[in-house]
């Protein structure tokens, strides 16, 4: 693929970087114009990207490093903040996005879960949008396939064995990804209970990355020989059902 756009002497404007980047953005786009739609300032959408952004790099890298390949790092932790080599993990973004806006809205004293709602179908669609990054950069590659839509990669500069021809699991997940964002976008104008566009999102996500880690041909691994996203993809779901059942439950209690 194309790890690397364009090069200018020594500098490389590397795809992994600059889809990343445009993927964040069309998501704060997005969650400006819900926020509009439920009567929330857009600009505290803006304002709350810029501490989403370090929260979920810092997230996302803490999550690879520890569950792709610990022993590299320790050798080597320097490359733990060089994230434009690729090697940034979605679940440990979303890990750390949550844990920033909880802050934040408790800062801003603002409804998380109303606020989450707003969040929920830009986060979902700028998920859908940043894989294409792991496409062009080869991480999170597939397994090997004999297939007819199997994707070889030939650059050196990738991530992904050479040569060799791979499931292409990114396109696979970008797929789930949009199904997902479909789901939320559709349904969030149903719903009564604040909470529940995110919560959908957060069950939809979950079964997705649980499905698609079948296909992953370098998968970090929990324990047991077990998927990390696997583990959290199931405890994600469950979290989402109980979270239905105690926000369902509440406004039953208010009426």
């Amino acid at each position: 693929m194309y790890p690397v756009l364009a090069k200018f002497g020594t500098f490389e404007l590397r795809s992994y970087g600059i889809i990343v980047l445009l993927s964040v953005f069309l998501g704060l786009w997005l969650s400006a114009r819900e926020a509009k739609r439920k009567g929330i300032d857009p600009a505290l959408v803006k304002d709350f990207a810029f501490y989403a952004l370090l929260g979920g790099i810092v997230g996302a890298r803490i999550y690879y490093v520890i569950f792709s390949n610990p022993a590299y790092f320790l050798q080597k932790p320097w490359e733990i903040v060089a994230v434009w080599h690729g090697g940034i993990s979605i679940i440990g973004a979303l890990l750390g996005g949550f844990l920033t806006a909880l802050w934040y809205c408790r800062k801003k004293q603002l409804s998380f879960w109303r606020f989450a709602d707003t969040l929920a179908p830009g986060v979902a669609l700028g998920q859908a949008a940043g894989v294409i990054a792991c496409l062009l950069n080869g991480d999170s590659y597939g397994k090997r396939a004999d297939l007819a839509w199997a994707i070889t990669y030939t650059d050196p500069r990738s991530m992904a064995p050479l040569n060799v021809p791979l499931h292409p699991v990114e396109i696979y997940e970008m797929a789930a990804y949009l199904l997902v964002f479909l789901l939320v976008w559709l349904t969030r104008g149903g719903y009564r209970t604040p909470g529940f566009a995110f919560l959908t999102y957060l069950a939809g996500y979950g079964a997705a990355r649980f499905s698609v880690e079948f296909f992953r041909g370098n998968p970090a691994i929990f324990a047991w020989g077990i998927p990390a996203a696997q583990v959290f993809g199931v405890a994600l779901v469950l979290a989402a059902v109980a979270g239905f059942g105690v926000l369902g439950q509440a406004r039953s209690k208010t009426r």
